[in-house]
């Protein structure tokens, strides 16, 4: 008589005749399949309540006569502990708010709207513009889950505005009022003296203060504040989550610079319009390239939006990739089945 087929394993599908030895339901074939397997299985996993004993109650023979081995106990081999606490005494999903103390540059801090500080979304204005109410505005209309903010203002007023505006940079010549290029010093050296040094002093804080995972951290900057995103990630030695650049690109200062983490792995989106009068769409091209180089082809992308001036998104068509690539990069925890007093954390 033929023997029966072993069964799969529930990941890899190779026949195997171990199993979980907590439910004693689920195949693996291998403790690294197990573990792979955990963080779903987990949910339904509990403990057997079939008789150790393999023989009948009429005195029939073992169902099987070679005793089945089993993988270890997945409360040891994954580091499990369960969950007893109390409901009222969980701790909160609310982080510390950073200090005003942690960098000199004036900022806003905007908690979750649903009381789970997982992420953070930091905010950087274009030339001339400010935090408020403009930014602060923005980032509390996208509504993101568990998702805090903050809208960081530059440093320096820019001169001889009407109404007060920021750089953060210097941008215009204070004689001529001209725009400056890349060839005036004083530009890279605000940047790398001033404003970067600050930026991760900042970063730094709220990672060991106010306890969030620089791989959560999403950086979303408009015109020079998408200069200024981009730099940071790129130079900051900090490997970051993820990049959103509005009309914006690498300071030219910076494109033939290496990154100062490596390998770097933010993933980058960059948004243009076709309508945008600071540079053409073959400009546009043509300063992404540096972006790739330093971030890897794999981890950008460049977008570019029909009818789209030099401006915030307006439409349906502009927001939608900014709304998928959060929804890619955000991370999500299940508070409610972390909640639930039954379920096993895994730590290791």
């Amino acid at each position: 008589m033929a023997s029966s087929p072993k069964p799969p394993c529930v990941v890899c599908k190779t026949p195997s005749v171990t199993r979980c030895s907590r439910c004693k339901v689920v195949h693996y074939c291998s403790e690294a399949c197990q573990r792979k397997d955990w963080r779903t299985h987990k949910i339904a996993c509990t403990p057997s309540t079939i008789p150790s004993s393999t023989t009948s109650s009429k005195g029939a023979p073992p169902i099987s006569t070679t005793k089945q081995p089993t993988l270890p106990d997945p409360s040891k081999v994954l580091n499990v502990t369960e969950k007893t606490v109390p409901k009222d005494n969980r701790p909160s999903l609310r982080k510390p708010a950073p200090q005003a103390s942690s960098t000199t540059l004036k900022f806003k801090y905007i908690p979750s709207i649903d009381n789970v500080d997982e992420n953070l979304v930091i905010f950087f204005h274009g030339l001339g513009d400010k935090i408020e109410p403009n930014f602060t505005k923005l980032a509390k209309s996208l509504q993101l889950p568990q998702t805090a903010a903050v809208c960081i203002q530059a440093p320096t007023p820019v001169p001889y505005l009407e109404e007060e505006g920021y750089q953060w940079f210097p941008s215009f010549n204070n004689l001529t009022g001209d725009l400056l290029g890349p060839e005036a010093p004083e530009r890279i050296l605000q940047v790398k003296n001033l404003v970067r040094p600050e930026l991760v002093k900042f970063l730094k804080h709220c990672v060991d203060h106010c306890g969030f995972n620089s791989r959560h951290v999403v950086l979303f900057g408009f015109s020079q504040g998408a200069e200024i995103a981009l730099d940071l990630a790129a130079f900051g030695g900090m490997n970051l989550r993820a990049v959103i650049s509005i009309a914006g690109y690498l300071m030219e200062e910076s494109q033939n610079a290496n990154a100062a983490t490596s390998p770097l792995t933010t993933k980058v989106m960059v948004i243009q319009g076709d309508k945008d009068t600071t540079r053409t769409v073959k400009e546009a091209k043509e300063r992404f390239k540096p972006i790739q180089r330093i971030f890897g082809k794999a981890n950008v992308e460049q977008r570019i939006v029909a009818g789209m001036g030099h401006g915030m998104p307006r439409d349906e068509p502009g927001w939608r990739p900014l709304m998928e690539f959060f929804a890619n990069n955000l991370e999500h925890r299940s508070v409610a089945l972390e909640n639930m007093s039954d379920v096993y954390e895994v730590r290791g």
